[in-house]
């Protein structure tokens, strides 16, 4: 029986060299795995003929972009809903224009064009006796004829209210045949954009645009207003413009006239109303009438209609407030009130964003860079003032 001696190790059996190269010899793919790889043959194929790039789709214009979206939006049930409901209110406006204008007699200068012609339209439509002023005896006519062609009642005459004399006639005329007036809208107007660099040797300007704007609304309303207090019932509407609000560069001419009318009505306001006789005066933004036709930069800022300008003098007519205006109107007020230095700031932007056009300069003056045309142009040049010296 074998006997285990304390404190010696019994030896492990190790496999001999020979044996372990033997193993490795017998292993398959030891050596191939760390052999290198054969260079294996390039296949190479004949390149493919490019097919020409595709042209590009045209990138539509801002406005073609809202157009679309207005139409889409026209088109689904929200939108039908709305012009239901907008022809709804407009049917209720109607009637209400009806009951306060019907066998009244209603006043409108400028009537052979722009939103005189709109306003003429729709009070001989509501039942207004409705007296039409302006220059050109043959458009006035035509006024007259597409009101009595619907049923309305109108009567034209023709006067130039830059002359007081003229003024007198008419004045003296209407009275004599209608005996007296109940809804004076004084509308005609000149409109004169330039410089006041480029007035310094125009003084008569300021004279045409005072003579027509403020003294030539003045002489109708001194004629008018008599009678109105008289019978102790009468409406005066001047057709002022957002300019008396925002104040804009190279219109100080025409805005200073305007706003000479402003002041009038405000003063003359309390004197009249014991005898409800009201004054309104209706801050118009931009419309796209004749008189900025020539003004070829207008055409990249957004601009009411005539219509939707007559609806905002027929909305003072049966509501009779003390002033309308737009948004834009009141918050250029606000800033020139609140930071006037801001406003400056921004005015004197759009002061050379916006040159004088080569009437406005006259003959051998240099040439300005050129208005911009359109949204985009707009928005470019602006950001190139704003941001004039600055590097990015």
């Amino acid at each position: 029986m074998a006997t285990k001696i304390a404190g010696t190790k019994t030896p492990r059996n190790k496999t001999p060299a020979a044996t372990k190269t033997a193993a490795r010899k017998a292993r398959p793919g030891a050596r191939e795995a760390t052999a290198a790889p054969e260079p294996q043959a390039v296949i190479t194929k004949a390149p493919r003929p490019r097919r020409p790039a595709l042209p590009l789709p045209p990138v539509p214009s801002p406005v073609v972009v809202v157009k679309t979206v207005a139409k889409a939006i026209e088109a689904s049930p929200v939108g039908k809903a709305g012009a239901v409901t907008s022809a709804v209110l407009r049917s209720r406006r109607a009637a209400m224009l009806s009951r306060r204008v019907r066998n009244k007699h209603v006043v409108v200068t400028g009537a052979s064009s722009g939103i005189g012609l709109d306003c003429a339209l729709k009070l001989g439509a509501a039942g207004a006796t409705v007296i039409l002023a302006a220059r050109t005896p043959s458009k006035l006519q035509e006024t007259v004829e597409r009101i009595r062609a619907d049923g309305g009642k109108a009567f034209a005459y023709a006067c130039d209210l830059s002359d007081m004399a003229d003024c007198d006639r008419f004045i003296e005329k209407v009275l004599q045949e209608h005996r007296h007036v109940d809804i004076l809208i004084n509308n005609a107007g000149r409109s004169i954009r330039r410089s006041v660099k480029a007035s310094f040797d125009r003084f008569h300007d300021f004279e045409r645009t005072m003579q027509l704007n403020y003294f030539g609304a003045l002489r109708l309303i001194f004629g008018f207003a008599p009678k109105m207090l008289e019978r102790k019932s009468g409406h005066i509407i001047n057709i002022s413009s957002i300019g008396v609000l925002a104040s804009p560069p190279r219109f100080s001419a025409y805005v200073a006239s305007k706003a000479a009318l402003d002041a009038f009505s405000w003063c003359a306001a309390p004197e009249f109303a014991d005898a409800n006789v009201r004054f309104t005066t209706i801050n118009m933004p931009l419309v796209r009438t004749p008189m900025i036709a020539p003004t070829r930069l207008y055409d990249a800022l957004p601009a009411l209609s005539p219509d939707a300008a007559a609806e905002m003098v027929m909305s003072a007519v049966i509501d009779k407030p003390k002033r309308v205006a737009t948004g834009l109107g009141l918050t250029g007020a606000v800033a020139q009130a609140v930071a006037p230095g801001i406003s400056e700031f921004i005015l004197n932007q759009a002061f050379r964003l916006f040159p004088d056009s080569a009437a406005a300069r006259g003959p051998g003056d240099a040439e300005e860079e050129p208005a911009p045309r359109s949204p985009a142009d707009l928005a470019r040049k602006l950001f190139a003032q704003v941001f004039s010296g600055v590097h990015w």
